[in-house]
């Protein structure tokens, strides 16, 4: 689908919405050759999303209660590292950025 910058979507808008209306195809709108929005028919947007179930993307191993205890440690960990960052905060220094692993 190719992509309509967004400065000739807004000078042609009212026959791009005529086009749309009398059966084009969806027009896709944005800026440097990427999509950022899309202008569909009004079937379309009234069509309710489909969402299908994820399927294959991952295993559960373990039980309820490693999920649990999973969970806590998750928790545990944030406190922690917000108490830091306050600490850090209330005396005056900037806390540090660990950097994106790539």
């Amino acid at each position: 689908m190719k992509v309509l910058p967004i400065g000739e979507a807004r000078r042609r808008l009212p026959e791009l919405v005529r086009k749309v209306a009398a059966g084009h195809s969806s027009i896709a709108i944005g800026r440097r050759g990427r999509c950022e929005a899309v202008l569909v028919p009004p079937s379309a947007a009234a069509r309710p999303i489909q969402r299908r179930p994820l399927q294959g993307l991952m295993t559960v191993v373990g039980t309820a209660d490693d999920l649990d205890r999973g969970r806590a440690g998750l928790r545990r960990e944030i406190e922690r590292s917000l108490e830091r960052t306050g600490r850090l905060l209330v005396e005056g220094r900037q806390p540090h950025r660990q950097r994106a692993r790539r």
